[in-house]
């Protein structure tokens, strides 16, 4: 790597520091406290009755509820993790890309002897970095309130791995705003585009599949990919993630190849 190029990613670092702590303080609490509630519930037949509820709980990924695998699955990791680090993703990329052009803050990068496609691609490289960092600290949090808040029989790995598809669900979420604002789309458009995409893959994902001639459409839906129907109870498929992998880098490869081709916008 080089040297500018390790500015560059220094830079597009420092620009998202500050957001990103508050976002790992936000997520973590919200795992945690959701964790918390647990040895309350367990004993409890509260929980057991909202399985009745069958197919409106499918639709929130909130199946198995009173055991302890299905209940994270359905306070954290089936729905609210995903959006979580997919809303981060997507505000911090969009912000270092379209945002930062549109206010005129790449004019100078843009005037060093760099390419483009580097710019742009250490700016989403910083931005993807400060998201794994986050999701790291999560993960380490709910490791550490498994045996804090009686999660019996939930294994570390599947908390691992539940883990990192979210993230790279999340990833893929912020890749699709950085081949809209690659083509030259403004931040809001490029957000915009994102989270489209996001809604459709859950409602692909959740809604239509309650429906018995409708559950093939998971089949076509970045969340199923990563996460199944309950990443922590039933574990994640590995060829699920290698799609969802090859799809965030085309989107990624996609951006790249269209800003270098194109004006760039001033302030």
């Amino acid at each position: 790597m080089s040297a500018a190029t390790r500015e560059l990613l220094r830079g597009a670092g420092r620009a998202v520091r500050r957001s990103s702590i508050w976002w790992a303080v936000a997520i973590i609490a919200f795992v945690a406290l959701n964790m918390a509630f647990w040895p309350s519930l367990e004993d409890s037949a509260a929980l057991q009755s909202f399985d009745d509820l069958g197919a409106i709980l499918d639709a929130f990924g909130a199946q198995n509820l009173a055991s302890p695998a299905g209940y994270l699955d359905g306070q954290v990791f089936a729905l609210m993790l995903p959006l979580l680090l997919s809303g981060m993703a997507i505000a911090q990329g969009s912000l270092l890309t379209a945002g930062d052009e549109r206010a005129g803050r790449l004019e100078l990068l843009h005037a060093l002897p760099v390419s483009r496609r580097s710019i742009w691609l250490t700016r989403w490289s910083a931005s993807t970095a400060a998201l794994v960092l986050v999701a790291a600290a999560t993960a380490l949090a709910a490791l550490l309130c498994l045996p804090l808040f009686s999660f019996e029989g939930v294994g570390t790995g599947r908390v691992l791995a539940a883990t990192g598809a979210c993230a790279l669900l999340a990833v893929f979420h912020a890749s699709v705003a950085y081949a809209a604002s690659g083509a030259g789309a403004s931040r809001g458009l490029a957000v915009g585009a994102a989270i489209a995409v996001l809604l459709a893959g859950y409602v692909l994902s959740y809604v239509l599949p309650i429906a018995q001639s409708l559950q093939g459409a998971r089949d076509w839906s970045p969340w199923y990919w990563a996460l199944g129907e309950q990443p922590v109870h039933d574990g994640i498929s590995a060829p699920g993630l290698v799609v969802l992998a090859v799809a965030t880098a085309v989107l990624v490869a996609v951006g790249t190849f269209a800003v270098d081709r194109r004006d760039i916008h001033s302030a």
